[in-house]
């Protein structure tokens, strides 16, 4: 057992001797590689990724608001418009409504390649 008195110079037994090295590699820093080479600054961010497909919808939409905002705006181009829209016959209606579902759909096809090149790219 170690004591407090001015004349013990070393440890009087096995387990003093045990808890005096354990002691004393306490207080010395580690020395093994890993830490000797670890960086000193952060590591630099990674560059941000272009999302691509989030670009093509809003170009899309953007679009559709700008070709909104030119025929609302204009009382004669929004006539044209609702008479055009009166006049339309089902057929017509109908193949229209498909290409527009087609559209979507092929846009999809391509958000979804541009995502699979993005993921493909990392």
């Amino acid at each position: 057992m170690t004591t407090n008195a001015p004349d013990s110079s070393g440890p009087s037994n096995a387990a003093d001797a045990a808890v005096t090295a354990i002691l004393a590699d306490w207080g010395t820093p580690p020395s093994d590689e890993a830490t000797a080479t670890a960086p000193i600054g952060p590591a630099p961010a990674p560059r941000p990724t272009v999302r691509w497909g989030a670009l093509v919808w809003a170009l899309l939409f953007g679009a559709m608001a700008a070709t909104t905002l030119w025929v609302v705006v204009d009382p004669a181009r929004r006539d044209a418009v609702g008479d055009w829209l009166i006049t339309l016959n089902p057929l017509t209606g109908t193949l229209i409504g498909v290409i527009v579902v087609g559209v979507v759909v092929a846009l999809f096809g391509i958000v979804g390649l541009i995502r699979r090149g993005e993921r493909a790219g990392r």
